[in-house]
């Protein structure tokens, strides 16, 4: 998976910046794969970090994604819709959840 950062835009009223980054790859990646790799390419802290919208291109491999990092919880959850912090905290919880061992039959 490649990243290539289209456009930054630092937000100071809000507390973000606002990205948009192309991704190429092979499938479209789930929200929990962008969010780790974004938070390594950006090097921000997941939990502050919002996937706001994955758009695909018909016909190439390419995937924009709609990306805000804030600088604080506080302001995240001040500015961001309930949905929108629940859809990204599914996220964060299911890699928990693999994380765990499986029962072995």
């Amino acid at each position: 998976m490649q990243l290539k950062v289209v456009s930054k835009k630092d937000n100071v009223l809000l507390g973000r910046t606002e990205y948009v980054i192309e991704v190429r790859a092979n499938s479209t990646p789930s929200r929990k794969e962008l969010l780790t790799r974004l938070a390594a390419e950006l090097g921000a802290d997941k939990d502050l970090i919002i996937i706001r919208k994955i758009e695909t291109r018909t016909g190439t491999p390419d995937v924009i994604v709609y990306v805000r990092v804030y600088k604080d919880r506080a302001q995240l959850e001040a500015i961001e819709p309930k949905y929108i912090i629940e859809r990204n905290k599914v996220v964060e919880e299911n890699a928990e959840n693999e994380g765990e061992a499986q029962p072995q039959a």
